[in-house]
């Protein structure tokens, strides 16, 4: 017997008052707390007047982790790789990858999904990504005016062969002359409604994911998923809902919000306290619910897995509603899988010890450094209490009496415990980055590593410190990434009716997943960090020397071979698209090249003379150009040797002239000089001579004297 809309409600009711992820259940009260401590958001236990310091560890292993793992699925370009499964697989397989990796990087904005779900991986020990074929409508409101007959029947039959439905809102018919006769001319005025599908893929909390405690692993797994969200009265009624049905559903309160959906804000103003409008009834929030369901609905002793949709606990009328599906829309992601469970372990779980007794040890450092620079004062009746309960820099403090003011106060003094907790908190430190494998050196926070090591025993080291990075990075390719892909391979094989054109290595491919094959064989491109992506450069590098000396000679090496190491060789250094710089020995060109016919080899000798003729001619001008280039800068040197030489000559003539005018003018003025020596020695002789002749003479000495 068909199971009835309200006995269905009621199982998947008891489904999810059952399952992992239920509000106020342990999980979630587990995944409430690991976001607060991302946050650093206060423990509870915090006084007044002491240290409220959070230490973030848990976000600083999370962020430094993550840069590291979205590098590893995002750096190549594609994030899986289907293998062939036969020679004549590897074009098709490729094709596929292209395909599928463009529509959920470009398509879709893929790198945030991939962001937003591995971090809840590492924070909430699970991350969910939702995928479905979405359809929706686009309406255009478009004008033709003149057509002929012919060409308005044209558009007619190109517009019903693309799927689309018209509608034919205005027409005017005119006429035109022409030698050929009178014309019909139409204009028409349409209403073109096309429906457009593609593969959606999202990021989904893990607040809005209930799944069953039967659960071992993956979804697909599971008896029962649930995605839990809100949609408004106007969104039901826009998706196809009954109206009368909608109006009649309770509205979600803001009540039974839950404590990990709160958590999750990293600010109190994104918390909708308010609830649900009463103004605007069409914009009253209903729980809208997606259940994945493994159910016997049918009762012939089977259960098959069905998507079934409830609002407010209620099952809508209609098949859509309620419909059998191949698989879950909803993939899980484990970055710390627990054997033969669902739920994995996450970076909380490692570090919430240590971020809490790494926040003590804080609190406690800081409070001892407040009470160093701000001590206590021991004091007794004597002095003013005003004055020492304030501390002001360069303040007065009053005491009465002319006693010692030593006598009526002591300070208190504070032992510092700095010495003590530093090295306790670097133990913490080294703990954690045992657990996590994020270390010091491995996010470049030490400058003192690369000083001490040598690069061989420190590539060594980070690659053992990275193991855990790798791990975790494994694993969420493995349960998350791999399952994704292929969801979305599924996807575009049942519901994407029509061929599209890409863009692949740079030229433009057809795709029709109608023509494809369900696949399983997925690799997902999981690097292995920088160290070991230049081991694996220095390996291919290898390989090419041992291809030239070894195998070639031998004939044992041929254009696939070659060109196969010469796209590994470009891929290792970053550069996807080898055939942008080569051509693929699978390609039609080349095969067009292999089918022309060979050079007559006399033809290949007289070519070979002409060119080495050609070379010998290009090789002889460029010698005789160089020669007569030679022999003009010489001249041109001597020339300008000449000039320095005149001018070197004429500056030696100038100064040799100024040096004699110089000689000349001294000589004069020690002529000069020499003349004017005579003369004054000749008038001093005189003098004397006259004065010892009147000496002699006493007459005349005596009128002299008188």
């Amino acid at each position: 017997m068909t199971l009835t809309n309200k006995d269905l409600s009621a199982i998947i009711q008891s489904h999810r008052a059952d399952s992992l992820g239920v509000e106020d259940g342990q999980l979630s009260n587990e995944r409430s707390v690991a976001l607060d401590r991302y946050h650093g958001r206060p423990y509870g236990n915090e006084m007044e007047g002491r240290s409220a310091v959070v230490s973030r560890d848990l976000s600083e292993a999370v962020d430094w982790a993550m840069p590291a793992i979205m590098r590893v699925f995002t750096q190549s370009g594609a994030i899986a790789e289907f293998s062939p499964v036969s020679e004549e697989d590897e074009a098709q397989a490729e094709i596929e990858t292209e395909y599928v990796n463009q529509v959920i990087m470009n398509d879709n904005n893929g790198w945030m999904v991939l962001h937003d779900a591995v971090k809840d991986t590492l924070l909430l020990k699970n991350g969910y990504v939702k995928h479905w074929w979405d359809e929706s409508e686009k309406i255009e409101e478009v004008e033709y005016q003149g057509l002929a007959i012919e060409e308005a029947q044209k558009l007619m039959s190109d517009l019903d062969a693309d799927g689309a439905q018209v509608e034919i809102t205005g027409q005017e018919e005119s006429q035109i002359e022409t030698p050929m006769g009178i014309i019909p001319l139409f204009s028409l005025k349409l209403k073109i409604i096309r429906k457009i599908g593609r593969v959606r893929i999202e990021a989904v909390p893990a607040e809005e994911i209930r799944v069953s405690k039967k659960c071992r692993g993956y979804l697909s797994d599971s008896p029962f998923v649930e995605h839990v969200t809100r949609k408004t009265r106007s969104d039901l009624i826009e998706m196809g809902m009954d109206r009368d049905f909608v109006d009649g559903l309770a509205a979600y309160s803001s009540r039974d919000t839950g404590a990990q959906q709160f958590s999750r804000n990293s600010v109190s103003d994104e918390t909708d306290t308010y609830g649900n409008s009463s103004l605007d009834k069409s914009m009253d929030e209903i729980e809208f619910c997606e259940a994945y369901i493994k159910v016997d609905f049918d009762g012939d002793g089977v259960a098959e897995l069905r998507k079934v949709v409830t609002v407010a606990n209620e099952i809508p009328d209609g098949e859509e509603w309620n419909t059998p599906i191949p698989e879950c829309a909803i993939t899980g992601f484990v970055a710390k899988r627990v054997p033969h469970r669902h739920v994995g372990e996450s970076l909380y779980d490692d570090l919430g010890d240590l971020q809490e007794i790494k926040t003590v040890l804080l609190r406690q450092l800081l409070d001892n450094v407040y009470m160093t620079n701000n001590s206590q004062t021991a004091v007794n009746e004597r002095v003013n209490l005003a004055d020492f309960m304030t501390s002001i820099p360069g303040g007065l403090k009053r005491i009465e009496g002319l006693d010692p003011v030593g006598g009526a106060f002591m300070p208190i003094v504070t032992p510092s415990i700095i010495a003590d907790i530093l090295p306790v908190v670097d133990y913490i430190d080294n703990i954690k980055e045992s657990r996590t494998g994020i270390s010091r050196a491995s996010t470049g926070m030490d400058p003192d590593t690369l000083s001490n090591v040598t690069k061989g025993a420190f590539m060594e080291n980070m690659n053992r410190a990275s193991q855990k990075v790798e791990m975790i990075t494994r694993l969420i390719a493995e349960t998350g990434v791999k399952e994704m892909v292929l969801r979305v391979h599924s996807l575009l094989i049942r519901y994407q009716d029509k061929a599209r054109v890409i863009r692949m290595k740079g030229k433009y491919t057809p795709v029709n997943p109608q023509e494809w094959r369900e696949r399983t064989d997925l690799t997902v491109k999981v690097g292995l960090g920088t160290g070991n992506e230049e081991e694996r450069q220095r390996k291919l590098m290898l390989v090419s020397q041992l291809q030239q000396t070894m195998l070639a000679p031998s004939g044992m090496v041929d254009a696939p071979h070659a060109f196969a190491l010469f796209s590994d060789i470009s891929k290792s250094l970053g550069f996807d698209m080898p055939e942008k710089y080569a051509i693929s020995p699978n390609s039609p060109e080349y095969q067009e090249k292999m089918k022309q016919p060979p050079p007559d080899p006399a033809m290949q000798l007289e070519q070979m003379r002409l060119a080495d003729a050609a070379k010998r001619f290009q090789a002889e001008s460029q010698l005789n150009e160089q020669s007569e280039r030679l022999k003009a800068e010489n001249k041109q040197r001597e020339i300008q040797m000449q000039l320095e030489l005149q001018a070197a000559n004429d500056k030696r003539d100038g100064e040799r002239e100024t040096m004699k005018a110089i000689h000349a003018r001294e000589l004069d003025e020690l002529r000069m000089n020499l003349d004017k020596y005579r003369i004054d020695e000749d008038n001093r002789t005189k003098i004397e001579v006259a004065m010892i002749n009147a000496s002699s003479k006493p007459g005349m000495m005596g009128e002299v004297m008188v």
